[in-house]
């Protein structure tokens, strides 16, 4: 890997520290496959047909953590431009107010009207999915018709929500690199193969497609969490945080399992005073009882299986600790986890 870039914007050359653009490779210059798309091999450079004046104030994104200071002579869509062109997600614009260099935060605002469309009908068809759901009445698959107000609605969300596709299709130059448009197109299917088989079964009476058409409900309700911010960051945050969260739970399973075998081996031919019989009968009810236990959830409305012996008290003591620390580093990731995504998000708006 070369320890210096030489980067050339019509003509004028700049030479930056490689390790320094590195660390950021969701952008251009951070993108090692994007970047050798504009290598020249006879003069060894980097060609870029953009404003070199303007590089040095877009370059501060990778020096001062994402910031970028535009003077005031400079209009700010120009900034806003390389930023889109150089891929610099999450950065912040500061226009500079006065010559004691005090800056004015203009958050990078590059969504458009076509953008916020293609947000808030997505959202409100699913929205409208949702509800048309909610008012079904699993029970009575007589209720079903063609002309009902459910199926107009859906009908309606379906066209509503086929629009902002098509649009896309026509508008937007390299649509099927955007992973919103192929999760708009998932949603058109499957509210058609909804209202195809809503359809059917009205006219046919073949309640076994019952089946397929809630499946296809599913699938398509699950959208909406795409287009729910709290739900998406949620959803987003136990994917980053997986592996951590694995590990803890792998690790409570564990010392879940040793103590209730410890349990029960000492517990199993114990009796209690008035009911006569064993307080842990087989090893699923010593692993219940220390599930319960572990979590804090207590034993639910069945037999009480508490601890008669020294050592099965001291698992539960063991229990009750262990439980409270790693449920509590649990919490304590997804928290971290979700509070970053959503800092990252609202910077971004």
């Amino acid at each position: 890997m070369e320890n210096t870039l030489v980067i050339n914007l019509l003509g004028k050359r700049f030479s930056i520290p490689s390790q320094l653009v590195f660390r950021y490779p969701k952008t251009l210059l951070g993108n090692q496959e994007l970047l050798s798309k504009y290598y020249r091999t006879d003069r060894n450079d980097y060609y870029f047909e953009r404003n070199s004046l303007l590089f040095p104030y877009i370059f501060t994104y990778y020096t001062l953590d994402k910031k970028i200071f535009c003077p005031r002579h400079i209009p700010l869509e120009l900034i806003r431009k390389e930023c889109e062109f150089f891929q610099l997600s999450y950065s912040k614009i500061y226009r500079e107010l006065n010559r004691l260099e005090t800056y004015e935060y203009f958050p990078r605002n590059l969504r458009q009207t076509s953008d916020f469309f293609l947000e808030i009908v997505p959202f409100i068809s699913g929205l409208a999915f949702l509800l048309t759901t909610s008012m079904e009445r699993l029970d009575n698959l007589s209720s079903y018709s063609s002309w009902s107000f459910i199926y107009f609605t859906e009908l309606f969300s379906t066209l509503f929500l086929s629009s902002t596709v098509v649009y896309q299709m026509i508008f937007l130059e390299e649509v099927f690199q955007r992973k919103s448009f192929f999760i708009d197109i998932f949603s058109v299917v499957m509210s058609i193969a909804s209202i195809t088989l809503q359809t059917v079964i009205t006219i046919t009476t073949q309640h076994w497609m019952y089946m397929f058409m809630l499946i296809c409900k599913i699938f398509r309700l699950s959208i909406v969490i795409v287009h729910l911010q709290i739900l998406r960051l949620i959803g987003q945050t136990f994917i980053q945080k997986f592996e951590t969260i694995s590990i803890l739970v792998f690790l409570n399973l564990i010392l879940i399992s040793s103590f209730s075998e410890i349990a029960f081996a000492f517990e199993r031919r114990q009796v209690e005073d008035q009911t006569n019989h064993a307080t842990m009968k087989t090893h699923f009810d010593a692993f219940w009882w220390a599930t319960s236990l572990s979590f804090s959830i207590g034993f639910g409305y069945t037999d009480a299986h508490s601890t008669l012996t020294t050592i099965g008290r001291f698992c539960s003591y063991m229990l009750t600790f262990f439980g409270l620390l790693f449920n509590g580093l649990i919490l304590q990731e997804l928290i971290k986890g979700f509070l970053k995504l959503y800092r990252d998000d609202r910077r971004d708006q």
